[in-house]
């Protein structure tokens, strides 16, 4: 049963889906009350945060290529394949569930899943303007960077 403080939360979004600063407090509430994955999801929703998923072997902390090396053989590395939605490792680990192991040498209670929180912050605007070439009838587009700086001053 939700508590008071969290039946509000949960009512001022119902009312205002849209409203950033409010899931983004219910995100801090749920942090503070020990439940990280429901705030992570909320920051998600808010528009923040990016949720990406990797299998990882508990036995060494490496992460699962997937199917890099032929439909059964998993390699495993310290980057991993990132998974963007639990669906799309569920459909994967479904291929691979009627074997005996995961890959052909991993125990099933050997992996986990973990997640990955990559939270979205602009840094930056890079300008762009559309210029015609020659004859007119051609245009380029064009997206200014920023110069290097050499670090001197």
């Amino acid at each position: 049963m939700a508590s008071a403080e969290e039946r509000g939360f949960l009512k001022a979004i119902k009312e205002n889906p849209d409203d950033q600063a409010s899931r983004l407090a219910y995100a801090d509430w749920l942090e503070d009350h020990d439940r990280p994955h429901d705030a992570l999801k909320q920051r998600v929703k808010a528009g923040v945060s990016q949720l990406g998923y990797k299998i990882r072997r508990k036995s060494d902390g490496l992460f699962s290529d997937g199917n890099e090396g032929g439909m059964w053989e998993v390699k495993w590395s310290t980057q991993g394949r990132q998974w963007s939605n639990l669906g799309h490792v569920r459909g994967h680990f479904t291929r691979h569930s009627p074997n005996p192991f995961y890959g052909s040498n991993t125990r099933w209670d050997d992996l986990e899943v973990v997640l990955f929180e990559v939270r979205i912050q602009p840094i930056s605007v890079l300008p762009v303007s559309r210029e015609e070439q020659a004859r007119g009838w051609s245009h380029k587009v064009v997206i200014y960077e920023p110069k290097e700086s050499s670090g001197e001053q």
